[in-house]
């Protein structure tokens, strides 16, 4: 429970600092009724030979992107604020012959990346002007195709089942929610800030095999994790040099007043952008990831695939695209 008193320590600091931040800024008429966008990013890298020179290396193809948009809408004290990303990619080394291991399978794509995330947020304002809002935030993060785990021949995360692979992860398996009420400190236009004493998460794992391998945070012999605790959540945004410079970021973090409440789970998103001309900018995100009951993959790049086993990790997952956006 210390935990949760300093996370709500740190909050009310950090909305006293920005709110002396932003307090010079001028006073501006609020606008209503909805204000949408949308962007999306291509992450493109590809190399043939033909006969190629001895050393010269093999043949590449990977193909990745990212779509975001958000819908935001303020009608007199409501204010309603939505967010989606879903972000994918998959490679492939080689020739697309053998290349790997033996036999007379071809080379398949492998997964890169693979996460759907939305966020939904409605607020009631506390009264006429004030900053402060009655909040309910809803947040859903899954993954749209399945993963299977390959075998020694093929080591990796592939798109397609093969010879003695386990599927790992799909649709709704797992899939994590939470729901939470509490207040949303609205700093400015740029910088939100929620905090709920009680909130709930939720992840499921609705496949029984997916279930039983109990990786995904699940108990044993179960398909659904239950957990009431403490949620933060913070959302920042601006732009610098002109508007030429943009960044956003989003945080949560929640503690599980039911088991181990000192251990926080953190997903943290950045998205760094710069802008080439008017709608096209190149786009540099990363993700920071940590929860106490999810195992990840371990990185061991003396190893063949780069990993070693499952084990609580920080995750990190960083990607660049070339990125179109609009608003309307």
């Amino acid at each position: 429970m210390k935990r949760v008193f300093y996370i709500g320590l740190l909050i009310m600091a950090f909305v006293g600092t920005a709110n002396f931040a932003f307090a010079q800024e001028e006073a501006k008429p609020e606008e209503t009724g909805w204000k949408k966008g949308a962007g999306i990013g291509l992450d493109l890298s590809q190399l043939v030979q033909i006969n190629p020179k001895q050393g010269a290396g093999q043949n590449t193809l990977g193909l990745g992107g990212a779509i975001n948009f958000f819908a935001n809408k303020k009608d007199g004290r409501i204010a309603w604020d939505n967010l989606g990303v879903f972000q994918f990619g998959i490679q492939r080394l080689g020739s697309g012959l053998i290349a790997q291991g033996s036999g007379d399978v071809k080379v398949p794509f492998q997964k890169a990346i693979d996460e759907l995330r939305f966020n939904s947020k409605i607020g009631y304002q506390a009264k006429e002007g004030s900053k402060l809002y009655y909040a309910a935030d809803f947040s859903f993060m899954s993954q749209l195709t399945p993963t299977y785990v390959g075998n020694e021949n093929f080591p990796g995360n592939y798109l397609t089942e093969l010879d003695n692979t386990t599927l790992a992860a799909k649709l709704f398996a797992p899939a994590t929610i939470t729901l939470s009420l509490g207040l949303d400190y609205k700093v400015s236009d740029k910088l939100s800030i929620f905090f709920s004493p009680l909130g709930s998460k939720f992840i499921i794992v609705a496949d029984d095999n997916i279930a039983a391998l109990n990786i995904h945070g699940n108990p044993v012999g179960e398909n659904v994790f239950k957990a009431l605790g403490a949620l933060a959540r913070i959302n920042y945004v601006n732009k610098f040099a002109g508007d030429k410079v943009g960044y956003t970021t989003s945080m949560s973090l929640f503690s599980n007043y039911l088991k181990e409440p000192q251990n926080i789970d953190v997903d943290w998103a950045n998205e760094f952008s710069f802008q080439i001309f008017k709608g096209l900018s190149a786009a540099l995100t990363m993700n920071v990831f940590y929860d106490h009951d999810v195992q990840v993959q371990v990185s061991d790049f003396s190893k063949i695939g780069g990993v070693s086993g499952v084990g609580r990790r920080v995750s990190l997952t960083e990607q660049f695209l070339l990125k179109y956006t609009k608003e309307f």
